[in-house]
């Protein structure tokens, strides 16, 4: 054990048995990335630099939304998302929680009994009235019930999830679900190829904890609710990892779209899968 963790304790497994993972996140050099030896939960040194109103006051956005960009950068993946849980939203009440620029809503509201969010971020209050949408700004403020609870991305920023998964339960009806998307620790650009330009680009302040399927599951047994699922999910395709390879940068799935096949991209999904190193994790949970 490193001298220098020694009274740090593991949130899953409450192990001090802990190694300095990764010695920085992209942007903050004194802040390290740390992994639990016992149960390999990866979290960061510190959580102080998410206090005191952080994410309030779009500390994500280092104080400032450029909101037109972020709506146009997250489109996709809302739509995805929607096309993905369309049969667990229709005609059901749904809560949105850290629910960001409120995307995933807008196209919810098409098909759901009604649409809800929690945002900390109070930079998005005007627009949202602009969008007619209803968003909490802290769990206090919600009285009503839903069916369905959704949190894409949103699990890592969070200093104890088992604990907020704990309250949320109480703002489920009666078998009611939650629908959870995380990044994975073990991402192929980490656990295969160990590529550390994407190593120097994934480790942020912001996400203060990397799960694996096991976290996951431990963290939602813990919370004492049902597991329906958890499946490994690709985001990203082939073409944005040889990006990375070739040229240690994001945005292969763009620059490199017109090399991509659908064929090939299938089979190297489903390669990810079986070595569960695919870059985020879905699960699906009930009371």
């Amino acid at each position: 054990m490193n001298k220098k963790f020694e009274n740090q304790k593991c949130y899953l497994c409450h192990q001090k048995n802990i190694e300095e993972y990764f010695p920085y996140t992209r942007d903050n050099k004194n802040i390290k990335v740390l992994k639990c030896k016992n149960c390999n939960l990866v979290f960061l040194s510190t959580f102080k630099h998410i206090q005191n109103e952080f994410y309030e006051n779009s500390g994500m956005h280092k104080g400032t939304i450029e909101l037109q960009n972020w709506i146009k950068n997250t489109s996709e993946d809302d739509l995805r998302r929607f096309n993905q849980f369309k049969d667990n939203i229709k005609d059901k009440k749904i809560l949105d929680f850290g629910c960001g620029n409120g995307g995933f809503l807008l196209k919810a509201k098409k098909i759901a009994q009604s649409v809800s969010g929690l945002e900390l971020d109070q930079g998005l209050n005007n627009y949202f009235k602009e969008q007619n949408l209803k968003v909490y700004s802290s769990l206090e403020q919600i009285k009503d019930k839903f069916d369905v609870i959704t949190m894409f991305h949103v699990l890592e920023h969070i200093a104890k999830p088992i604990e907020l998964l704990t309250s949320l339960k109480k703002l489920l009806n009666k078998n009611g679900k939650i629908i959870v998307e995380v990044p994975n620790a073990n991402d192929a650009l980490i656990s295969i190829y160990e590529n550390r330009a994407f190593q120097d680009f994934t480790y942020w302040s912001c996400h203060l904890f990397l799960f694996n399927e096991d976290h996951l599951r431990d963290i939602i047994i813990k919370a004492d609710f049902k597991i329906n699922y958890i499946n490994q999910y690709q985001r990203y395709p082939i073409t944005n990892h040889l990006y990375w390879l070739a040229k240690g940068l994001p945005g292969g799935h763009e620059k490199w779209n017109h090399l991509l096949s659908e064929d090939l991209n299938k089979e190297y999904i489903k390669m990810l899968k079986g070595q569960k190193a695919c870059d985020s994790i879905l699960a699906s949970f009930t009371t």
